[in-house]
């Protein structure tokens, strides 16, 4: 296959998904305004956030399902710990040193263990869910106003900017500049390039796959913050699916579950779609349950048009 059509056919999903979700919202009058773009970014944030950390995953040849679980035991861990008096700042840094640490230990496992990525973080989401739940007491810890800043904003001229849209922005460009500006990020290219080829160049292979799960665990950490922020309550099923939205961010914004492809703002810009489309879906009057079967659909399609493209470059 010509590699000019290779490409349309690894594009064709994203240009077919980008025309739908635009012939819909042309239907909404009001959907096109500056309010409603900069409440998408915001109602965006916590999963667009979950996406950078899960491309980083993705483009390194791994894959973790474990993140919502990971946010639900940080979100309990600093719920527990406002209890106990603990100021803003320190529950900033407990709730990224936990993500961090859970991130870690998958990597520990994926990377010195050899166990497999599925396997682990499937193996992972069980256990943090339940360790969230224990932390908690099976009880939820409501009015956890800690984090409650990040949910207030500033105007710019008559639309509402939320922190949570900034400090995903912030995060996807600082992101982006770490895996497309430095030599850990070409590392890690690499690794889910050829992993191999990678290893007798002289990459540390095993430590830089520990640190793609542990910056995955990092941003679930972040998230949690941007979540406790605006719902101020720590549940043990907090997030329950969000690795599932995360993982349909990156395919979307073009990053391969096969690794070594992909950017942290084609992850970004995934994320963003799918946002609009689930709010047009919700301003069209259909029912909540919609957007799972978007989120499963879109996988499936963009994991297929993925290993076809993948394939016609082998052949």
């Amino acid at each position: 296959m010509p590699r000019p059509l290779r490409t349309i056919v690894g594009r064709l999903p994203q240009i077919l998904l980008i025309v739908g979700a635009l012939a819909l919202m042309m239907r909404t009058e009001r959907f096109f305004t500056p309010g409603t773009l900069a409440s998408i970014l915001t109602q965006a944030s916590i999963v667009g956030v979950l996406a950078i950390g899960q491309a980083f995953v993705l483009i390194g040849g791994g894959f973790d399902l474990s993140q919502g679980a990971m946010l639900a035991l940080t979100a309990a861990t600093v719920g527990r710990l406002s209890q106990e008096g603990w100021d803003p700042a320190s529950c900033v840094a407990a709730a990224l040193l936990v993500g961090l640490l859970l991130g870690s230990i998958n990597g520990f496992f994926v990377s010195v263990v050899k166990t497999n990525p599925f396997v682990t973080t499937l193996s992972t989401l069980l256990i943090f869910r339940g360790a969230a739940f224990i932390a908690l007491e099976g009880r939820p810890i409501p009015g956890v106003r800690v984090f409650q800043a990040v949910d207030s904003g500033f105007r710019l001229g008559d639309t509402f900017i939320s922190y949570r849209g900034v400090v995903f922005a912030v995060a996807a460009l600082v992101a982006w500049i770490v895996l497309r500006r430095t030599v850990f990020g070409q590392h890690v290219y690499a690794l889910g390039g050829n992993a191999e080829a990678a290893r007798l160049a002289g990459v540390r292979t095993t430590r830089l796959r520990t640190w793609t799960f542990a910056i995955s665990g990092l941003a679930s950490g972040l998230a949690a913050i941007l979540l406790l922020g605006w719902l101020r309550v720590a549940k043990s099923d907090t997030a329950t699916g969000y690795e599932l939205d995360s993982i349909a961010a990156c395919v979307v914004g073009g990053v391969s579950l096969q690794g070594g492809r992909g950017s942290v703002l084609g992850a970004a810009a995934g994320c963003l779609l799918l946002q609009a489309l689930r709010t047009q879906i919700t301003m069209s009057g259909f029912p909540e349950e919609y957007r799972t079967f978007v989120t499963g659909l879109v996988i499936l399609v963009f994991a297929a048009a993925d290993a076809l493209a993948r394939r016609g470059e082998r052949a």
